[in-house]
């Protein structure tokens, strides 16, 4: 019995090590607001370690960080003749607002993420706070597309709150009718900002920021903050001052506390539940125990 229950110890050890590494590995987090992670859509078709793929998508990664020096966004290609199923497609994008320093910081952490959450995946698109990274086998640069990628609302604000409610008005009107591909708009304490992605025409662009920014209008309009990504454009608003309730951003809505306080509510709910199974089983073997030394003795008084 000794021997039995020190086994299941080992086993829990190794299993909740096991555990707390997977958890570091797929929620990514940044102590710089401009290098927040939001989400990342990666496909299940992998390519093999080693391959022409894997060799011309680390050249990609290379000159998109390289590229970050002279520009905001670039798209570029690499490969071809002669392995065309080896060609990589890929662009990054920064906010306008960000200089050439902090927008290289942000590209290469998110290529640095790439590994992490999508590895060896053929296609991965991964957006940060302020810049994002994508690349494919297969080109999708000038291709409209307003495939909903991530939508999230803030706490709602209340019919009560009229000022704070013309003020988020006053910022998504400031949105729709700028012009151009990245448009920011402010009113007090609302502060509201439109991209779309640089391979776009002007045409193209204009229609995916209008939906972006209608769907945010119709679905957070009455919030304290929230964002809609689309695959070519995005729109987002925070609202600051007496609400001080951010825009929702790494876990999707919630305070850091609220995500903190989630994570070692899980962990603990794990720990118990391993060890009332150790209990359980440790209870169960000594009633085998007990019960084959039970036959054990009728048979030696027969």
């Amino acid at each position: 019995m000794l021997k039995t229950t020190t086994m299941m110890t080992l086993l829990t050890a190794l299993f909740l090590m096991d555990l707390t590494s997977s958890t570091a590995t797929y929620t990514p987090t940044s102590s710089a607001s401009t290098e927040t992670y939001i989400f990342a859509k990666c496909t299940p078709e992998k390519f093999s370690p080693g391959s022409s793929f894997e060799t011309n998508l680390n050249s990609l990664f290379s000159s998109l960080v390289s590229s970050t020096v002279a520009s905001r966004y670039n798209n570029l290609t690499v490969g071809g003749k002669p392995e065309p199923a080896a060609t990589v497609y890929g662009l990054f994008q920064c906010s306008v607002d960000l200089d050439a320093t902090s927008c290289s910081s942000c590209v290469s952490r998110a290529i640095a993420l790439v590994g992490n959450t999508c590895p060896n995946s053929y296609s991965v698109f991964l957006q940060m706070q302020s810049c994002l990274v994508r690349y494919d086998k297969n080109s999708f640069f000038g291709v409209q597309d307003k495939t909903e990628m991530l939508k999230k609302c803030g706490q709602p604000m209340g019919f009560n709150d009229q000022d704070g409610l013309t003020r988020v008005a006053d910022v998504m009107g400031s949105l729709s009718s700028g012009s151009g591909p990245d448009r920011t708009g402010g009113n007090g304490d609302v502060r509201g900002v439109a991209q779309c992605m640089g391979d776009l025409s002007s045409a193209q662009c204009q229609d995916c920021l209008t939906d972006a920014i209608g769907r945010l209008r119709s679905d957070c309009g009455m919030s304290q903050g929230g964002y809609v990504y689309l695959s070519k454009c995005y729109a987002r608003f925070s609202y600051g001052g007496s609400h001080a309730r951010p825009i929702p951003n790494t876990n999707f809505g919630e305070d850091k506390d609220d995500k903190d306080n989630d994570g070692i509510g899980k962990t603990l709910a794990i720990i118990i539940g391993i060890i009332t199974l150790v209990i359980l089983l440790v209870v169960f073997l000594a009633f085998i125990g007990k019960q084959l030394r039970k036959l054990q003795d009728e048979k030696c008084c027969k």
